[in-house]
């Protein structure tokens, strides 16, 4: 499976918190031939099944959805207003395609702004916030049929940038690609559980996604996998970088006994990782999985990433090979 391929694809669904359908019919098509179930979740979540020998349940996590926005209101002379869907910053947003979804088909517009030739002193060292933002979808042929709720996408492009890959969404379809590439590993590599994988909804906006199919099934232990912030330093943590492996996350909400399985397995198949202290939460499906009902043992698996949260994410698709060689691997865990 050609992993630069198996992103495009995913980068270019659309498929914001709440919507998640286009995303998952993508991923349904690539990993159905590589497990033994999948079956659509209330909850907008895709769990495939690949059977295991001795009993137990490990859930894979990975959340299919992306930041967007919903249109808010219809101004005049074919403007509109949005509010994000996620943490978007507004200066993301200038200058910027969306694509509104309708009723009737997909609408384009274009989030303009004043040239600086026309702006006022007072204006040139403002911070837009989406108070300033306007979408003009005035020359859209389906200006007419956009709605107050109507969903939103920023339009992305990808592309490959030497050995790195670019594109929207990719918090956190790079993820998904992982569990799809582990998936077809374990054809080779025997499980011990069976394994879930679980594409899960609504994770950008704190939705009840993953906890809801983890509180159903009932697993004994999870990885949750999701991105981290790669070569973008912060001072009072290690440095994450790009091209070097999957980041295993430690602290408090991370299983220690779990943390440690996945440390050993790592280094006795020569996969390379990094280490990212989480001090407290996580701010990812693991910190709500982690607690379902009696509790399930947690680990943290990201992939680093640069750019969060804008059209252009960039990762190494490498280093997505890694992290599903890192989950497949630990599937033969006994804990």
């Amino acid at each position: 499976m050609d992993t630069v391929s198996l992103l495009k694809c995913l980068s270019s669904a659309d498929s914001p918190s709440g919507y998640e359908d286009e995303a998952l019919k993508v991923i349904e098509e690539n990993i159905k031939p590589y497990v033994d179930s999948v079956r659509k979740h209330k909850m907008n979540a895709l769990i495939a099944v690949k059977n295991g020998q001795n009993g137990k349940k490990l859930g894979i996590f990975a959340h299919a959805d992306e930041i967007g926005f919903v249109v808010a209101k219809l101004e005049e002379r074919g403007f509109l207003r949005v509010e994000p869907i996620g943490g978007i910053d507004p200066k993301v947003v200038i200058s910027q395609r969306i694509k509104i979804f309708t009723k009737q088909g997909v609408a384009t517009g274009v989030v303009g702004f004043l040239p600086p030739h026309l702006q006022k002193d007072d204006q040139k060292d403002k911070v837009p916030d989406y108070n300033d933002i306007y979408v003009d979808v005035s020359c859209s042929p389906l200006s007419e049929a956009v709605s107050v709720g109507d969903i939103c996408v920023i339009e992305g492009r990808c592309a490959s940038l030497g050995d790195r890959f670019s594109g929207k969404a990719l918090d956190n379809r790079a993820s998904c690609a992982a569990l799809i590439l582990a998936a077809s590993k374990l054809e080779i590599i025997k499980n011990r559980a069976d394994v879930y994988f679980i594409f899960s909804s609504q994770e950008e906006i704190a939705g009840p996604g993953a906890v809801s199919v983890a509180y159903e099934l009932g697993l004994d232990e999870a990885i949750v996998v999701d991105v981290t912030h790669g070569n973008e330093h912060v001072p009072q943590m290690p440095p994450i970088k790009i091209s070097e492996g999957p980041v295993l996350a430690v602290g408090p909400v991370i299983n220690r006994e779990f943390y440690k399985a996945l440390c050993d397995v790592a280094k006795r198949h020569g996969v390379r990782t990094q280490i990212e202290p989480t001090p407290g939460r996580s701010h990812t499906d693991t910190d709500e999985v982690q607690l379902t009902r009696s509790g399930i043992k947690t680990a943290l698996v990201s992939i680093p990433l640069m750019y969060m949260h804008t059209p252009v994410e960039l990762v190494d698709p490498r280093d997505v090979e890694e992290t599903a060689r890192l989950l497949a691997l630990a599937s033969t865990v006994n804990l």
